[in-house]
């Protein structure tokens, strides 16, 4: 896109949701960025990153006149086990939490999941519900026969947070309706569930 490097010299792909890492967290400076499709067609996968982007002495990033960008590497990474497992070919998003974990948004198929720094996964949620979402042309965002429960972006609110003071916060009673597939939706979604899904670094 900048006309820097060569095709080697890429490391990202449909990059989403970069983010700086906030004062007092782990890595904090750094940026965090979720890239979409790795790798060549066919072999692709998604990855997390955290990127300590090159600066001076007083701090300005370093942006060099014509040769690629730095930095050579990231300093830390989350794929899966087997990378090619994993794609979220679009949309997604991860922050830094104040654990030093990663909240990890695989958009698509609204999944949510906990990475600690070791690529361990130590919680996730799929969201269930989807909804009729729809562009200024009546179109949908996304190609919804496919990925119906996809989320945009998920971004964590710690619970002494300011905006939350005072609130009581409950479940929904009566809880959304779970929209429920197609049969053969639901089957192929039940074979995929057996399917084994060990993910970490």
């Amino acid at each position: 896109m900048y006309s820097r490097g060569t095709a080697e010299d890429q490391q990202l792909g449909y990059q989403h949701d970069v983010r700086w890492i906030p004062e007092g967290y782990a890595g904090a400076g750094n940026l965090t960025v979720f890239s979409n499709r790795n790798g060549p067609e066919g072999g692709q996968y998604s990855a997390v990153y955290e990127i300590a982007p090159p600066t001076d002495s007083e701090g300005n990033y370093i942006i060099p006149e014509e040769e690629a960008f730095g930095p050579a590497e990231p300093v830390w990474a989350y794929t899966a086990t087997d990378p090619t497992s994993w794609l979220a070919p679009f949309i997604s998003g991860a922050s830094r939490l104040a654990s030093g974990n990663t909240l990890v948004n695989s958009g698509p198929h609204g999944r949510f999941f906990e990475v600690t720094p070791d690529g361990e996964i130590i919680w996730e949620y799929r969201d269930p519900y989807s909804g009729d979402v729809r562009m200024p042309d009546g179109s949908p965002p996304h190609p919804v026969g496919e990925f119906p429960n996809a989320v945009f972006r998920a971004t964590p609110v710690p619970a002494d947070h300011p905006a939350l003071s005072g609130r009581t916060l409950a479940p929904l009673n009566p809880q959304p309706a779970i929209p429920t597939p197609p049969l053969e939706e639901a089957e192929e979604t039940e074979q995929e569930e057996t399917e084994p899904d060990d993910e970490q670094q």
